[in-house]
């Protein structure tokens, strides 16, 4: 089964044909236009172009959009950077491609990934900060992506660190937000207020040229600048602020970064990691901080794994496990099938005997010690998460 993720950015599009085992086939980039209609239609041509030339026919489409999307209308209630409000962009993504079309934040999508398949994975409790053009945000709690109360939470990237600070970018109405004082926009503008004041500098020339832009920024860093080491040596100060909240209020097991500004590894992670060590509580500071697994593709293959839990792809394989002890599922009535063959099921000897009809219909599920049967629900009866998580 073949499926299709697209990450939506302030600044860019980008799209990519999944395989069975969630590898990347091939992609596709795009710059991203403003306004609604314009995005689904860039969204539709992507797919077009990644139908094109798959081995196998593409069963659905997963979206992440840098928005909040209401749980209850389905509607993309907010979107900072891409102009979306109160718009409706599931049904007419589903016209224009033809397939079924599912929605999330980016950011959560994110999450998703490396939950699932990534550096998250095993962990009941974690957080990911996807620094590119904005900040976004991803929690998992007790195994869970957490979305609020109407899927508008985690928006973690408009957490004040700077009462006082610069106002926040795109139709935000805070000043000082997490995401204005380092991210990608925000090292843009410290990399050219640098070079004004310093114009015989790297940076200097470099802006001179009119090619100046965090990109560009992060590659003299890189290079050794000692300059650019300390511009972004800032931004990850601010970073490791906000992430000693976040740490003080979550206490998560990992802390993860992700998105396009992680391409400066440890001039932005060593930072940050500092501050949050020295800021963070002594008993929420114990959660490593980490680069993302799939970097900037973390959002393009959340996507696809949400493609596949809708349409039901057993992938089970690529499924962690949760632990058997864990307590985030509250074991239902064992249906009738379980209760006849209970014997069959309650040790690991007799699973492992467990064959025919019978063991391909079921899974055994580590977290409600009982088995599922293999039905397509998308909720497990005793987990109420999905299926997948208990096959």
């Amino acid at each position: 089964m073949t499926v299709i993720g697209v990450d939506v950015g302030g600044t860019k599009i980008a799209a990519g044909r999944l395989a069975d085992d969630f590898a990347i086939e091939r992609t596709v980039v795009i710059p991203t236009p403003h306004g609604g209609i314009s995005i689904l239609e860039s969204i539709a041509g992507l797919v077009a172009d990644l139908q094109s030339d798959a081995a196998q026919p593409v069963t659905a489409v997963g979206v992440g959009l840098p928005a909040t999307i209401d749980s209850e209308t389905g509607l993309v209630a907010h979107s900072v950077h891409t102009g979306m409000g109160d718009f409706n962009a599931a049904g007419p993504l589903r016209d224009l491609i033809g397939l079924p079309v599912h929605l999330d934040n980016d950011a959560n999508l994110a999450m998703l990934a490396e939950h699932r398949l990534g550096a998250a994975r095993g962990m009941r409790t974690a957080l990911l900060l996807t620094v590119g053009t904005g900040i976004g945000g991803g929690i998992v709690i007790n195994d869970a992506i957490f979305r609020g109360g109407r899927g508008h939470g985690a928006e973690l990237g408009h957490v004040t660190v700077e009462a006082d600070g610069p106002p926040c970018q795109g139709n935000c109405p805070g000043r000082g937000c997490l995401e204005t004082m380092c991210s990608g926009t925000a090292l843009t503008r410290d990399f050219r207020a640098f070079a004004e004041a310093n114009p015989d500098s790297p940076i200097g020339r470099l802006h001179a040229s009119s090619s100046l832009t965090s990109i560009t920024g992060l590659d003299l860093a890189q290079a050794g600048d000692a300059d650019a080491i300390e511009v972004v040596a800032a931004a990850g100060r601010w970073l490791g602020a906000g992430i000693a909240s976040l740490c003080n209020t979550f206490d998560p097991d990992i802390v993860l970064i992700g998105g396009g500004v992680s391409d400066a590894g440890e001039l932005l992670l060593g930072p940050a990691r500092d501050v949050y060590q020295a800021r963070a509580l002594p008993p929420t500071r114990r959660a490593p901080l980490a680069l993302a697994s799939f970097g900037p593709e973390a959002g393009m293959v959340g996507a696809g794994v949400l493609a596949a839990d809708a349409t039901g792809a057993d992938r089970s394989p690529w499924w962690p496990r949760p632990s058997a002890t864990s307590t985030t599922c509250r074991p239902a009535p064992l249906p009738r099938c379980v209760r006849q063959m209970w014997w069959r099921v309650r040790t690991p000897g007799a699973r492992r005997r467990c064959s025919g009809t019978w063991g391909r219909m079921h899974r055994w599920c580590p977290r409600t010690s009982t088995t599922r049967r293999r039905d397509r629900s998308i909720w497990c009866g005793a987990c109420r998460t999905a299926l997948p998580w208990c096959w």
